[in-house]
């Protein structure tokens, strides 16, 4: 159903959330901060990258793994005449070869033009349950806490039977 990684991921999300309580700010600031930390934990832990589709971290392991491996260059030039008359062996006549024309396409992709990288939500891994269970349970806390701190007498306000 779901893997320990998201698991994990959404937990330091909702961790980071609720600490966000802490902050020496207003509950609206501390509310819009805090969702934007789980949001975004949501979002990484949902992430895919690459054309096979790998969490982040694998993909950026990838990364760095070909970034720092040697590579082979080969330096060729073009042979001058001379070299080339030299090596090549005498054939009879050839016959002129006969090319086919290729038609030009109507699109010609811009050369200097922005690369997409493939990258994916993985709803169906993890799923909306536990996104959910996880938001709800952060709107529970928040929501106690602002009851703690005064949103009671808030509330009462509206409940006053005259």
């Amino acid at each position: 159903m779901f893997n320990d990684r998201d698991l994990g991921i959404l937990g330091a999300g909702v961790l980071l959330a609720i600490l966000c309580l802490f902050l020496p700010l207003s509950f609206t600031g501390k509310v819009v901060i805090g969702f934007l930390v789980l949001v975004s934990f949501m979002a990484l832990a949902l992430l895919r990258l690459g054309p096979d589709r790998v969490p982040p971290e694998v993909w950026l392991t990838r990364r760095f793994r070909y970034s720092m491996q040697t590579r082979q260059y080969v330096n060729q030039q073009t042979a001058t005449r001379k070299a080339e008359e030299k090596n090549r062996p005498k054939q009879k006549a050839q016959r002129p070869k006969m090319e086919r024309e290729r038609p030009t396409p109507s699109y010609k992709p811009d050369a200097a033009g922005p690369t997409v990288r493939p990258i994916d939500l993985a709803w169906n891994e993890v799923g909306v349950y536990p996104l959910l269970t996880v938001l709800l349970g952060v709107v529970g806390i928040y929501f106690a806490v602002w009851l703690a701190n005064g949103g009671a007498q808030e509330l009462s306000i509206w409940f006053i039977w005259r």
